[in-house]
C-alpha cells in the first residue's frame, strides 16, 4: 500500500473514531439531554437526528470529510470518490458505534442490577 493511501486511511479512521464518540455523546448522554429535548420541540426530524447516534454520525462524518479531505479512491470522478470515501468512513463509524453501544448496554445493565440489589437489601432491613 502506498503511504498516501495509508495516510488517508488513518485520517478516515480518526474521523470515524471521533464521529462515533461525538454522535454517541450528543445522542445518548445526560450532558446533551436539554439540547435533545429542545430540538425535539422545535422540529420532529431534527429531534430524531439528536436522538439517533447512527443518524448523527452521518453528519459528523460529512463534516470531518469537509475539514480533513481524505481521499481513498482515485477514479477520476471526484464526487464519486468523495462519496465512496465518506461511506467507507461511515461504515467504520458504525462498527465503532456498535461496540460503544454494547459497552453502554453492559454499563446500564450493571447499574440496574446494583440498584435492584440495594433495594432488596434495604427491604430486608
Amino acid at each position: 500500500m502506498s503511504s498516501l493511501i495509508i495516510s488517508n486511511l488513518s485520517i478516515c479512521l480518526a474521523i470515524a473514531l471521533a464521529s462515533a464518540s461525538i454522535s454517541m455523546t450528543i445522542t445518548q448522554t445526560e450532558l446533551f439531554a436539554g439540547l435533545r429535548a429542545w430540538t425535539a420541540k422545535k422540529n420532529a426530524l431534527l429531534g430524531h437526528l439528536f436522538h439517533c447516534f447512527y443518524c448523527m454520525s452521518h453528519w459528523v462524518v460529512f463534516f470531518g470529510m469537509v475539514v480533513y479531505h481524505p481521499d481513498l479512491l482515485h477514479s477520476g470522478m471526484a464526487i464519486a470518490d468523495w462519496l465512496m470515501t465518506a461511506f467507507i468512513t461511515l461504515t467504520l463509524t458504525t462498527f465503532i458505534n456498535g461496540l460503544m453501544f454494547k459497552v453502554f448496554q453492559a454499563a446500564i445493565t450493571t447499574h440496574v442490577m446494583k440498584h435492584e440489589a440495594q433495594i432488596t437489601l434495604q427491604k430486608q432491613d
